[in-house]
C-alpha cells in the first residue's frame, strides 16, 4: 500500500482520506435511519422512497455544477468544508424529529450539502492520484469510503434507531470537516478557468458512456439498498435494528471488494469485471429475501453490496485514467451526476415496486436491471478497449 503513495502524491493525503471517511460515514448513517423512522411512523413505502428521492434529486441537480461552484468558493477543499457544515445543520434539524413537511425541507438541504461533500471528495482524490497508479490509489480511497458507508450505520447499534441519532451523524461529519483545515488544495482538483463548448464536451461525452453508465447502475442499486431494502426487511420479519443494519452488511462487502475487483479488471478487462459484478447482484437480489430473517442473509448481502459498489469504482477509475485537466473536472462531475441520477430514480421506483408488487416483484426487477445493465456496460467497455 505504501508503494502506491509516491513522492508525486500531495501531502496530507491520509488526513484527507480520514476527512472523507467521516463525511461519508455521517451521511450514510442517516440514510437507513430516515427510512426506518418514517416507516415506524406509519408512512407508506412509496412516501419513504419519495423522501429519499427529494435528497437524491437535489444532489443530482447540484452535482454538474461542482467544478464551477468550487471555483467560486476558492477551491474544492473550501467547498468541501462549507458543504460539511451544511450537512451538520440539516442533520441537527432532523434530530428534532420534526413534522413531515419539515423532513421534505431538510432533506433537500442535506442532499445539496452531501452532494458537494461527495463530489469534492472524488475530485480531490482524483487530483491526488499518482500518475500510473490511479487504480490502486483510488482502490485505497474507495476502500475507506466503502468502510464509512457500511460503518456509519453501525453507529446506530450504539445510539439506537431514534431521531436523536441524527445528532451523532452530524458530529461525525463535523469531525471530518475540522480535519480538512490542515489539507491544502491539490493541483488540478478544480481548474481555475474552464470554458465549456460543444467541441469540448463532445469527446468527453463519448468517453463517458461506460463510466457514466456504470455510475447510473450503481446509484440505482445503492439507492434501493439504502432506502427501500430496510423497509422490505421489516416486511420480511426483521427487527428495526436489523433492517437498519442492511447498509452495514452491504457496505462491509463493498470494503472487501475494491482491491479484488480492481485486480480482476487489470488482469481480465473492465468489461468482464462489470459483467461479473452484475451477475452477482442479480443472484443476490433474488436470494436474500428468501433467506431473511435468517443469519445466512448477512454474508449474501455483503456479496451483493461488494458487487454493486464495485461497479461505481470501475467507472471512477476509468474516468480518472481517461481524462486530464478541465476534461477531468467535467468527467468527474459527470460521473457523480450519473450516480445521483441512478439513486434519484432507483429509490422511488424501488418503493413503488415494493408497494405495488409485494413478494417477488422487487427482487425480479432488480435482477433484470442488473443483468441488462451489466451486459450493456460490458459491451460498451469492450468497444472502447475495456
Amino acid at each position: 500500500m505504501s508503494a502506491v503513495l509516491t513522492r508525486a502524491t500531495p501531502p496530507g493525503v491520509w488526513l484527507f482520506v480520514a476527512a472523507a471517511t467521516c463525511a461519508f460515514g455521517g451521511v450514510w448513517m442517516s440514510v437507513p435511519l430516515a427510512s426506518v423512522l418514517l416507516a415506524e411512523r406509519g408512512e407508506a413505502p412509496a412516501l419513504v422512497g419519495l423522501y429519499a428521492a427529494s435528497v437524491w434529486v437535489t444532489a443530482l441537480v447540484s452535482a454538474p455544477f461542482t467544478p464551477w461552484v468550487a471555483g467560486w468558493f476558492g477551491g474544492a477543499v473550501k467547498l468541501h468544508r462549507l458543504a460539511g457544515l451544511g450537512c451538520v445543520l440539516a442533520l441537527l434539524g432532523l434530530s428534532t424529529n420534526p413534522a413531515l413537511p419539515f423532513w421534505f425541507l431538510l432533506g433537500p438541504v442535506l442532499g445539496l450539502s452531501s452532494c458537494f461533500t461527495w463530489t469534492t471528495s472524488d475530485a480531490i482524490a482524483g487530483a491526488m492520484a499518482p500518475p500510473g497508479r490511479e487504480g490502486r490509489f483510488l482502490g485505497i480511497y474507495q476502500t475507506f469510503v466503502s468502510a464509512a458507508i457500511g460503518g456509519g450505520p453501525a453507529v446506530l447499534w450504539l445510539t439506537g434507531v431514534r431521531a436523536e441519532a441524527f445528532a451523532a451523524s452530524a458530529c461525525i461529519i463535523l469531525v471530518g470537516t475540522l480535519l480538512t483545515l490542515a489539507v491544502k488544495e491539490p493541483r488540478g482538483a478544480v481548474p481555475r478557468r474552464m470554458r465549456v463548448s460543444v467541441p469540448r464536451l463532445r469527446p468527453v461525452a463519448l468517453m463517458m458512456i461506460a463510466p457514466a453508465g456504470a455510475a447510473v447502475l450503481c446509484g440505482s442499486l445503492e439507492g434501493v439498498a439504502g432506502a427501500v431494502f430496510p423497509v422490505q426487511a421489516l416486511g420480511l420479519g426483521m427487527s428495526a435494528a436489523a433492517a437498519a443494519s442492511i447498509v452495514v452488511a452491504t457496505g462491509f462487502g463493498n470494503v472487501l471488494a475494491q482491491f479484488p475487483v480492481g485486480w480482476f479488471a487489470d488482469r481480465f478487462g473492465t468489461h468482464r469485471a462489470l459483467l461479473g459484478c452484475a451477475v452477482l447482484v442479480a443472484v443476490g437480489s433474488l436470494l436474500w429475501p428468501l433467506l431473511a430473517p435468517g443469519l445466512a442473509v448477512w454474508p449474501l448481502l455483503s456479496v451483493w453490496g461488494g458487487a454493486a459498489g464495485a461497479i461505481y469504482t470501475l467507472g471512477m477509475v476509468r474516468a480518472v485514467q481517461r481524462f486530464a485537466g478541465p476534461a477531468r473536472a467535467m468527467g468527474m462531475a459527470g460521473l457523480n451526476t450519473a450516480y445521483l441520477l441512478g439513486g434519484a430514480v432507483g429509490a422511488p421506483l424501488g418503493g413503488l415496486v415494493l408497494q405495488a408488487v409485494p413478494g417477488a416483484g422487487l427482487p425480479v426487477a432488480l435482477a433484470a436491471l442488473a443483468l441488462g445493465g451489466g451486459l450493456a456496460l460490458s459491451l460498451a467497455a469492450l468497444r472502447r478497449g475495456g
